[in-house]
């Protein structure tokens, strides 16, 4: 039989990395609107061998720089994403437990 506080247990986390889920999508999403007005604060993370912009080339690299701005959002998404597929793999697992034999 079903654990119903096992279950209840789960489902409440569920929900709770879903809600997280959606705030870090938003969040991602508004990161990366902002891409450009972010490279100009920390540089370029990519150059050209032949810029068409001067601010392309090799002189304005910064290597990952940029990327720090977002990375913690980024791993935290990935992190809820783990979880979810854990939670989720453990409430069918409880149900294939319960259904009749």
């Amino acid at each position: 039989m079903m654990n119903d506080p096992e279950r209840e247990r789960l489902e409440a986390e569920l929900a709770e990395l879903e809600t997280k889920r959606v705030q870090l999508v938003e969040e991602l999403v508004h990161l990366a609107a902002r891409v450009q007005e972010t490279r100009k604060k920390f540089g370029n993370p990519f150059y050209y061998s032949h810029p068409e912009e001067p601010d392309e080339g090799i002189a304005n690299y910064t290597a990952n720089a940029s990327h720090e701005a977002g990375m913690p959002t980024f791993q935290e998404f990935m992190r809820v994403e783990r979880k979810l597929k854990r939670v989720r793999a453990e409430l069918r697992r409880l149900e294939d437990d319960a259904s009749p034999r």
